[in-house]
């Protein structure tokens, strides 16, 4: 599949150089996974302005919780001294990989094709047991190996061969350019929202999309509005339909990124026709095509049982994939960045992806299950080394970490999730300062509409009753 033509923009991080060209060709690396193949920046020489601009890196937020940087909390010599040492670590890894990782990616490829086989046909079974007792137990089996199937699917599979893991392998279809896994998410809106602009812009508030995903506040850098009382709400309806949101997110971010651009309403053209196609293919494969084969085959209730089977596996894979994503970026102690500096090295990023990310502690099955995003600290600074050597590396990362002062944020998954969980419910309510900013805010607030693109207007007065991102969904694909 190919990339879609994105405009160029202006990056973060000055050693992840950005296309020159209209588009993104499928020979083309994604930019986060260029990370490792750049030359290294010369070191920019250190000196007492730079020192104290870094001792006075990190803001306590006014609540005294959830740290925010405004910038390196190392010197310049120390993040050059730590990035040599974690490019030698990487370069180490890469440079031994071969049969035993492409192995493994392919035995985790036949366990998700078995696992959803069995699954399925668990599920139609079940519809053909005369004993409730055993319909109900085959149905849950079917329904658990089906859910397997699409967490490893998404986790394990999708998201790391997505991100280049593989591509070394130059196997016909595990590979970046390729793959396309089991969502409603179609690959290259994915690899453009998250691989690009999550990976480069990691945690700067207003560059990294990722923070909040336009719906929860989980930073006082985020202005307080009424609504983000129902914080917890919002979040119990993002885990459940988290595969939408991750949809519906890169359509989001396109319409403000390529604002300016004069190829915008072409670009916005080809980005939600894939989208509604993508749609359109994961929701006849698992609610019509197969339920209905089913049925003509077995019977209606073979055709329920096969109904409710997938719907409640992709309910289950949506809120495991919130739970993980969620726990390696917004624990208590997941840094938030404010700016990020013009000159920032590789050290600098390295720095800012450590920071940014947390870990969780769990068994080798665990660990699989997450895609070892368990693992998310060393999948940040390592994006494109093979997710299955994360927990290999993890003691030697966590070393580094304490050599250089640096947090290795990692604990048990309660205990991330509770720290999650804690930090929406925490930035749901204002600070009376922030209260004071919003009434003011609406006594200077200008009452006009919000801007829509002219061609939303082709859909009627009733679009006013969809979401803003549905809105720009439905016009741009006309």
């Amino acid at each position: 599949m190919r990339l879609l033509p994105i405009t160029k923009a202006q990056s973060a991080v000055p050693y992840l150089p950005l296309s020159n060209e209209g588009q993104l060709e499928t020979s083309q690396p994604l930019a986060s996974e260029k990370t490792h193949s750049m030359p290294k920046k010369e070191n920019v020489a250190m000196d007492e302005s730079h020192d104290y601009e870094n001792s006075h890196a990190n803001r306590q937020p006014q609540s005294g919780h959830y740290p925010i940087l405004t910038g390196n909390p190392l010197t310049k010599a120390q993040t050059e001294a730590l990035g040599e040492e974690l490019n030698a670590l990487y370069q180490e890894v890469m440079e031994s990989l071969g049969s035993d990782e492409a192995r493994y990616i392919q035995r985790i490829y036949a366990a998700v094709a078995c696992s959803e086989m069995a699954g399925r046909g668990l599920l139609a079974v079940a519809g053909r047991l005369s004993s409730k007792r055993y319909q109900g137990g085959t149905w849950l089996l079917g329904t658990a190996l089906l859910s397997f199937s699409k967490i490893v699917n998404n986790m394990e599979l999708g998201h790391n061969v997505m991100h280049g893991q593989y591509d070394w392998m130059q196997h016909p279809h595990l590979n970046s350019q390729k793959f396309d896994w089991d969502n409603v998410c179609p690959a290259p809106l994915w690899q453009h929202s998250h691989n690009y602009l999550h990976h480069t812009f990691t945690n700067i508030f207003g560059l990294d999309h990722d923070v909040g995903y336009h719906l929860i506040r989980i930073t006082e850098e985020q202005t307080w509005t009424p609504s983000d009382r129902n914080n917890l709400f919002k979040t119990a309806v993002l885990a459940l339909g988290f595969e939408w949101a991750v949809a519906f997110h890169d359509i989001q971010i396109s319409v403000e990124e390529y604002a300016d651009s004069t190829e915008l309403h072409q670009t916005m053209q080809q980005k939600t026709r894939a989208l509604l196609a993508k749609i359109a293919r994961q929701l006849a494969k698992d609610y019509v095509v197969l339920p209905t084969a089913i049925g003509l085959t077995l019977g209606g209730r073979s055709a329920l049982t096969t109904l409710s089977g997938t719907a409640t596996a992709n309910v289950a894979r949506n809120l495991w994939t919130w739970a993980v994503i969620f726990c390696g970026h917004f624990t208590e102690q997941a840094h938030i960045y404010t700016h990020i500096d013009a000159n920032e090295s590789k050290g600098d990023w390295y720095v800012r992806q450590i920071l940014g990310s947390s870990n969780i502690k769990g068994s080798k099955w665990f660990h699989i299950l997450t895609g070892n995003l368990s693992h998310q600290i060393e999948h940040h600074i390592f994006p494109d080394m093979p997710a299955s050597r994360y927990a290999g590396i993890a003691p030697q990362v966590q070393a580094l970490c304490q050599k250089y002062n640096l947090e290795y944020n990692t604990g048990r998954f309660s205990q991330q999730l509770w720290q999650v969980l804690k930090r929406i419910h925490h930035f749901s309510q204002p600070t009376t300062e922030e209260y004071h900013a919003y009434t003011q805010s609406l006594a200077k607030a200008d009452t006009a509409a919000d801007s829509i693109d002219k061609s939303e207007h082709r859909l009627g007065g009733w679009s006013r009753l969809l979401p803003p991102t549905l809105r720009h969904t439905l016009a741009y694909a006309k």
